[in-house]
């Protein structure tokens, strides 16, 4: 039952990150509610529905990002897959490493993201790029804690 109340918090989650997330923008960015299902599903639950949940938060994504439809599609379970194959050799059990390893998972996305828009003919500048992923990244690794605090009694009901 606590896998169809995350994903009901993953639309939540997706909805408050194009909607109210706007009014709290730092220069520009905003944190990635969705990653930061992704990677608690990743952690928290088997590699099928975790899979699954991956898929649908980057449906979400592109649904409500202007990025080219389906990037998130597959860029969300490859890091699924990641994360759930690392989490089986490093323990993350406390909120500081699931901080740092949403905080790499979102600058690698990033990156990704701006090399598939860079191989598609649609380069960004890499500086800029940067400079916004890197930005995104903190801003999204100092939500964790607040957003795992209202998650987690969904995780572990």
């Amino acid at each position: 039952m606590k896998k169809w109340f995350f994903l009901l918090i993953t639309v939540i989650m997706g909805l408050l990150q194009v909607s109210v997330l706007d009014y709290f923008k730092l220069f520009g960015v905003k944190p990635d509610l969705l990653l930061i299902c992704m990677v608690l599903a990743s952690l928290y639950f088997e590699l099928k529905w975790a899979l699954c949940l991956s898929i649908f938060a980057g449906i979400l994504k592109d649904i409500f990002s202007a990025n080219i439809f389906g990037i998130n599609i597959l860029l969300f379970p490859l890091w699924s897959f990641i994360i759930i194959k690392l989490s089986k050799n490093i323990p993350v059990d406390n909120n500081v490493i699931r901080t740092l390893l949403i905080f790499l998972v979102v600058i690698l996305n990033n990156i990704f993201i701006r090399a598939i828009f860079l191989f598609l003919g649609k380069p960004i500048s890499w500086g800029v790029s940067l400079r916004v992923a890197s930005l995104e990244s903190l801003y999204t690794a100092l939500v964790v804690p607040l957003a795992f605090k209202i998650i987690k009694p969904f995780i572990y009901s």
